[in-house]
């Protein structure tokens, strides 16, 4: 089974089985991109401070992983 898609004249419907998503970093990534676009639809932080969160967690991301890209 593939994805499928689908549109009514309110809304998409995309269905992605979970065993092609781990396969796909762009499945992944677009599925975490919607999560965190539905997430932020219900928050109060600015702007800013959904920008400052995401360097703290990109910095910490990069300080844990960076030993994998030294030569």
């Amino acid at each position: 089974m593939g994805i499928e898609i689908s549109e009514t004249d309110r809304y998409y419907q995309i269905i992605i089985p979970i065993s092609e998503s781990y396969h796909d970093k762009s499945v992944r990534n677009f599925s975490d991109y919607l999560r965190l676009k539905a997430i932020s639809a219900k928050s109060h932080a600015s702007e800013g401070d959904i920008e400052n969160l995401s360097e703290e967690i990109m910095q910490k991301w990069w300080n844990k992983n960076k030993a994998g890209f030294s030569e």
